[in-house]
């Protein structure tokens, strides 16, 4: 059931309250006192007039492109009709948990009168998939995109340094959004360090999960990721310095997003990208460029449903002796030993139990 939402007031006076629908009570979430509380969702949506989607944010304002726009021929590749704010009240159909808006919503709005191009959102409409983290300020699930069918993790070979513990954020993440991964190796053409190669051959042959290898610079592999875009709506997630703003560059062959060189003393990107925007592919589909992050906690899973996620585990967990098994420090684990005798990569097995502590600290937090 939609849900309302109300942005926060300093002279607010929050209680528990209830809307009537169809003469029933049903309790709503803990919201602001106000004589507006009491109407019913579904006569609140009414007010909204147009359908549209979320494809950007600039300052205060959420950038939405009106649905009979967005599914024509677009010249241009961005193309945001509307620049709307929240409204006091919104419904949402989404959990409560979670960021109210994010770029790839749909949402319902309303226009706001001898103003044109402006609006209100009423509505956020359910999500059908989510790429997600959970917020390092708040206890809140933070959406970076929504309602994409797939998502480009971009990780450099080398300047600054690859991480295989973020890969496996990425992919879990991805996986409990219902979201496709492809796994994009950028800077190629500056040479692929051995333990790289050994990790490419890793995600690509014995978790089969798609691989692109690119160069901004030589152009290999751009045609490859440009095909994997088309006709579907992506996201584009990677740390500062990784190569996403060439990245999309090339994709759109034209100068669409900033690009910075990474900070050779500490081996950083610098952030180019601030805010995430949609943006029309000329071959059909969409892309969602998202600013760099550096920090990417999981959220939404609980310790021990980790190594469901860890899918070269799935041979051996069966056979541990204590089932359910972290996997940890239980006597006779299959897993562990598994690793021991080479068949679970050590460095793969370190980075679950690191995963697996973070998670128990979030827990305790």
């Amino acid at each position: 059931m939609p849900r309302f939402h109300r942005k926060p007031h300093r002279k607010s006076i929050l209680r528990r309250d209830a809307v009537r629908i169809g003469g029933e009570e049903v309790e709503e979430r803990s919201i602001a006192l106000s004589t507006e509380l009491k109407k019913d969702p579904a006569k609140h949506r009414e007010k909204a007039d147009i359908v549209g989607r979320i494809v950007g944010v600039a300052s205060a304002f959420w950038l939405v492109e009106e649905e009979s726009v967005y599914g024509a021929p677009h010249s241009e590749p961005f193309a945001a009709t509307h620049e709307c704010i929240v409204g006091g009240v919104v419904t949402s159909d989404n959990p409560d948990d979670e960021s109210l808006l994010a770029v790839g919503d749909w949402v319902e709005l309303a226009r706001v009168p001898d103003e044109p191009g402006k609006g209100v959102v009423v509505h956020v409409r359910q999500r059908t998939s989510r790429l997600f983290r959970q917020s390092p300020a708040e206890r809140q699930v933070h959406v970076i995109a929504a309602n994409v069918e797939r998502a480009f993790f971009v990780h450099a070979v080398t300047q600054p340094y690859f991480s295989r513990r973020l890969l496996d954020r990425h992919l879990i993440a991805a996986e409990v959004g219902e979201v496709e991964p492809v796994i994009v190796f950028n800077k190629v053409d500056l040479g692929i360090p051995p333990d790289v190669e050994h990790a490419i051959a890793f995600y690509r042959d014995r978790l089969g999960i798609r691989t692109c290898l690119t160069s901004t610079v030589t152009g290999e592999g751009i045609e490859q990721v440009r095909s994997a875009m088309e006709g579907v709506t992506s996201v584009l997630v990677g740390a500062s310095g990784v190569g996403k703003s060439a990245l999309v560059n090339a994709c759109f062959g034209i100068n669409l997003q900033t690009v910075r060189t990474i900070s050779r003393k500490y081996q950083r990107g610098r952030h180019t990208t601030t805010n995430a925007r949609l943006f029309h592919l000329p071959g059909g589909g969409q892309l969602i460029d998202t600013p760099g992050l550096r920090e990417f906690a999981l959220a939404r899973i609980e310790p021990e449903e980790l190594a469901f996620y860890f899918h070269d585990f799935d041979p051996y967990y069966p056979d541990c002796k204590y089932l359910p098994c972290t996997h940890t420090h239980e006597p006779d684990c299959a897993v562990r030993a598994a690793v021991d005798r080479g068949d679970i990569e050590s460095e793969r097995y370190e980075s679950y139990v690191l995963i697996f502590e973070s998670l128990n600290e979030q827990e305790e937090r």
